[in-house]
């Protein structure tokens, strides 16, 4: 029988970020850091961002993968076959 809080442990993201959280965090330090260059009045071509975009997308992907190696944690949510295994073993 699944638990209430087992229940709602599938509906929650251990990061809690997504994109473009994590884009505007970015730039709000890039604007921090710097003085001489504001990422918000160049274009996409810019070094700069096209940088902080590829950041952007790493730290997702990585925050993507936190979240599902922690659902693995809870039977409702549990796609490996290993993981069943682990938790039955319980």
């Amino acid at each position: 029988m699944i638990t209430y809080s087992e229940e709602n442990a599938v509906k929650l993201s251990a990061t809690k970020k997504d994109f473009y959280q994590i884009w505007n965090e970015l730039l709000e330090t890039a604007r921090k850091i710097s003085e001489r260059w504001d990422p918000t009045s160049t274009n996409e071509s810019d070094p700069g961002i096209v940088l902080l975009k590829v950041l952007t997308a790493v730290a997702d992907k990585l925050n993507y993968n936190i979240d599902i190696n922690a659902l693995e944690s809870f039977m409702p949510s549990a796609a490996q076959e290993e993981s069943m295994r682990k938790l039955t073993e319980m």
